[in-house]
This record gives C-alpha cells, sequence and structure tokens, in this order.
C-alpha cells in the first residue's frame, strides 16, 4: 500500500490507470492498493488509511511521496503498520535534506525501511540509499509489545536487500559515485547545509503565501516543507501547458496529477520545487 499517485505519492508504490492498465513495476510484480487524501483539507485520512490497511492486509505499508507538502505522521504509520502486520517503508526522496537538517519529522525512529535518492535535496550524485533495521525485533506483527522488552526474532532485511541491491538489480558500483556520495553526506553535516535547508523551507513558505494573496489555489493551502502543490483547475488551466510557459521564461516546474483526477497525462496541477 503506498499513497495514491493523484494524491501526491509515487508511481513506483504502485499505480493502475483508470482502465486498469499497469504503469509501474510495483503493479506489475506485486498487487497493489492506495490510500488517498481526505478531500476537503488534501490531507492523508489517516483513519481511512487504517481501515483500508486492516481489510487489505498489505505485506509492506509505504509512507512517503512526489508530491506531498506536509509533515508524515509516521508515529501514527507505525501503529497501522503493526495492526495489520506490515513491514513499514519510508521513501524520503523528496525530503532527506530537510530529515538530514532536522528540519522536518524522521522516519528512522518508526519505520523498518527507509530509502532515498541522492540526487535532490541532498545536492549529491544520481544514485540512491537504503537504510534497514538489524538485530532483535522490539515488536511483532500485528501486536505492539510496548516496553516490556519482549522480543520476537531478528530482523531479515540486510540479506535480502543486499542480494536484491546486488546481483540482482545492479552491476558493480562506480568508484566516482562512491566518492561522490561520501562528499555529499560531509556536507549534509555542516551548519552551512542546515542554514541552506532552513532558507530554502523559508523560500517555500514566501512562495506559498505570496501565491494565497493572489487567490491561488494550494492543496492543504501552503507547506511544511520545499515544495507546494498549486491546483491550475480553478483557473481554467492544466499543469501540462504550463510548465512548457514557464519552461519558455527558464522556469523549471512540474505538472502533476491532483487529487480526484483519474490520470497524468494532461494533469490539472503543477509542483513547484524538487
Amino acid at each position: 500500500m503506498g499513497l495514491d499517485p493523484p494524491s501526491g505519492g509515487h508511481m513506483s508504490h504502485g499505480w493502475y490507470m483508470p482502465g486498469g492498465k499497469k504503469v509501474s513495476a510495483a503493479s506489475i510484480f506485486f498487487e497493489s492498493f492506495p490510500y488517498k487524501l481526505n478531500p476537503q483539507t488534501g490531507y492523508i485520512d489517516y483513519d481511512k488509511l487504517e481501515e483500508k490497511a486492516l481489510d487489505y492486509r498489505p505485506k509492506i505499508l509505504i509512507c512517503g511521496g512526489s508530491s506531498y507538502p506536509r509533515e508524515w505522521d509516521y508515529a501514527r504509520f507505525r501503529q497501522i503498520a503493526d495492526r495489520c502486520g506490515a513491514v513499514l517503508m519510508c521513501d524520503m526522496a523528496q525530503i532527506s535534506g530537510l530529515v538530514a537538517a532536522k528540519e522536518c519529522s524522521s522516519p528512522f525512529d518508526y519505520c523498518d525501511i527507509v530509502t532515498s535518492t541522492t540526487h535532490k535535496s541532498l545536492r549529491g550524485p544520481r544514485g540512491g540509499i537504503i537504510f534497514y533495521r538489524r538485530g532483535a525485533k522490539s515488536r511483532k506483527q500485528g501486536m505492539c509489545l510496548g516496553n516490556s522488552g519482549d522480543c520476537c526474532g531478528q530482523y531479515d532485511f540486510e540479506e535480502k536487500i543486499n542480494f536484491a541491491v546486488f546481483p540482482s538489480l545492479q552491476g558493480g558500483p562506480h568508484n566516482n559515485h562512491i566518492a561522490a556520495l561520501a562528499i555529499t553526506l560531509k556536507q549534509v553535516a555542516t551548519p552551512e547545509y542546515k542554514a541552506y535547508m532552513q532558507q530554502v523551507k523559508k523560500n517555500a513558505q514566501a512562495l506559498a503565501s505570496a501565491l494565497l494573496r493572489r487567490k491561488c489555489k494550494l492543496v492543504t493551502g501552503g507547506t511544511d516543507n520545499h515544495l507546494l502543490l498549486w491546483d491550475l483547475t480553478t483557473l481554467g488551466l492544466t499543469g501540462k501547458c504550463y510548465e512548457k510557459v514557464c519552461e519558455m521564461c527558464h522556469i523549471t516546474l512540474n505538472k502533476t496529477a491532483i487529487f480526484g483526477e483519474n490520470g497524468a497525462i494532461s494533469p490539472g496541477g503543477v509542483r513547484i520545487g524538487k
């Protein structure tokens, strides 16, 4: 289960076209089922998510998306994952820079697996990183054990993930990429990087305020991170056309679907900030 792409999720977490066509590998090779936003607020509907998860019983529950402008309630996700017996995974590709700078909530206290790209807000080389839990489990699927100290076996992610990456999915790593990533993570640990991410958030909030003053419609009415989701349907525009016009003005943004739309061919919104 992952966030529905028109709700701000990513297609790699599972997506079917309205006619039933399977778009991403997650839907081709696995059975996927989305959770969605509350249509009135634009925020994730956690109550509906929990209800669906308890009926569907996914093996993996994914938090994180490509265009969700608000904080993720990881504690609530953990509670839901434990109730339905799912592994909890966070895809923090969009917000990993904010997480590293401690400018947004961290998924590491709650999630079993955390993944991220390295070329977005981390400002590094194109690539990805995977974190996973090791050692004794502090909870078992379907029931939280609280602070009793009881464990139910060992996490078994390490061997499975390592084998899935190499040799199953990719060849040998490039040393220049490893070195570039090392430099990236060293920069991320500096006060200068934290100040940079603080300014990124301020810029996003300033832009959100300016658009709202001009009666523009932003999904959720603002942002908690570095991106904005602008609903252009009230202006009679499409994201595809607006993206092209901005490109001609040397402004880069992405067309994106808005909650309630059926497809991403001619979506009704744009995402500002990547």
